[in-house]
């Protein structure tokens, strides 16, 4: 048998891909990844990944950006009938969409469909092609509980968590710092959101009791520093790029992770779940989040972090209070809950991973 997996970025931005490879491996399946190198970049895969090389700028004018997509669809349409794969594993919405009458056609019941971010939900035509391949699909997952609000109803979704299993064994206790000590206020991962981050910045600007540490690249990251030397903001550090492997060492000495993303950003952002909420959860580290989302309602009901306003112009002397106030036992205590949760959701997963791969109902 032969699986495709399908996805219509960088494989750089599909981190979760690595679970259903693992499942694929330990069940002896072959499977080619198909996937859109938008940015062409250079990085080497194995033989079994087949990539559609057409660079198309995120700020390209919009006809001509439908344009790269329809070459996507064609160029997908020909690799999987030419293929002929059994099943197909289908990693983002707008692949779904944009294939949606070859896998009704084709592959009723043979595919999985992941949905990890808000698209166009709010287009009509959208949405109904969107219902017709998730009931048509063998079952649909979601990144987050919030997805619920814009997806189509009466659908049984099943919870896909972003974390690395090799990181559980990593975790330790959270040990709260002795008053008066300096707080490392920790950003991990692809540097976004930059008027957000700048209110922050701002906020923390100089302020002895904190020490704010961005690690990652991505798409601000230069801005960002040059506004901070610009501002002449001295309690700050840029490490730039890292391998995810890196990871649990770059969050030993974080005090605070830095979680909060711009809500006005619109549903990408007032739906989801990022992959700092389970840093926060595994590594046992309290996070700071935005204020109107669900992420702020999640870390406030699994009591794992606080949510501040980032226009509250006491928004420093909050965070030091919320920091301090926390009780160390209690906290522990939800973080583990809070794992002892999504691992059992995430069991769930994989058994209906290996289910559609063994053909069995799930």
């Amino acid at each position: 048998m032969m699986i495709g997996l399908v996805f219509i970025g960088n494989i750089e931005y599909c981190p979760y891909l690595e679970k259903y490879k693992q499942v694929l491996d330990k069940e002896n399946i072959e499977f080619e990844v198909l996937y859109w190198n938008r940015d062409e970049l250079k990085t080497e895969y194995p033989d079994n990944y087949l990539s559609f090389n057409e660079r198309s700028r995120r700020s390209k004018k919009k006809l001509l950006k439908i344009m790269d997509f329809i070459k996507f669809k064609k160029w997908l349409t020909k690799n999987i009938k030419t293929n002929g794969y059994e099943k197909i594993i289908i990693l983002d919405t707008l692949s779904g969409i944009l294939i949606s009458k070859l896998l009704q056609r084709e592959y009723k019941k043979k595919y999985i469909f992941d949905i990890r971010d808000y698209s166009y939900e709010k287009i009509e035509s959208f949405f109904r092609v969107e219902k017709k391949v998730i009931d048509s699909s063998y079952f649909t997952c979601i990144s987050s509980e919030g997805f619920k609000k814009f997806l189509p109803k009466d659908y049984n979704y099943i919870m896909a968590h972003n974390f690395n299993y090799n990181n559980l064994s990593i975790s330790s206790n959270f040990v709260k710092k002795k008053k008066g000590e300096k707080l490392n206020i920790v950003w991990i991962g692809s540097v976004r959101y930059y008027e957000h981050q700048k209110k922050i910045i701002s906020k923390l600007k100089n302020d002895s009791r904190f020490h704010l540490i961005f690690h990652g690249a991505g798409p601000y990251l230069d801005k960002l520093f040059e506004y901070t030397n610009q501002e002449g903001v001295k309690n700050i550090t840029f490490t730039g790029f890292y391998n995810n492997e890196d990871k649990a060492s770059l969050l030993l000495d974080a005090d605070i992770i830095n979680n909060s993303y711009d809500p006005e950003v619109g549903y990408a952002v007032k739906y989801a779940i990022s992959n700092k909420y389970y840093d926060g959860v595994i590594f046992k580290i309290p996070q700071l989040v935005e204020v109107g989302t669900y992420k702020d309602n999640k870390v406030k009901d699994s009591g794992v972090g606080f949510s501040i306003d980032v226009n509250n112009d006491n928004f420093a002397n909050i965070l030091y209070d919320h920091y301090f106030n926390i009780n160390e036992r209690k906290f522990n205590e939800n973080c583990n809950l809070e794992l002892k949760k999504f691992t059992s959701e995430d069991s769930d997963y994989i058994k209906g991973i290996k289910g559609f791969l063994k053909k069995e109902l799930y």
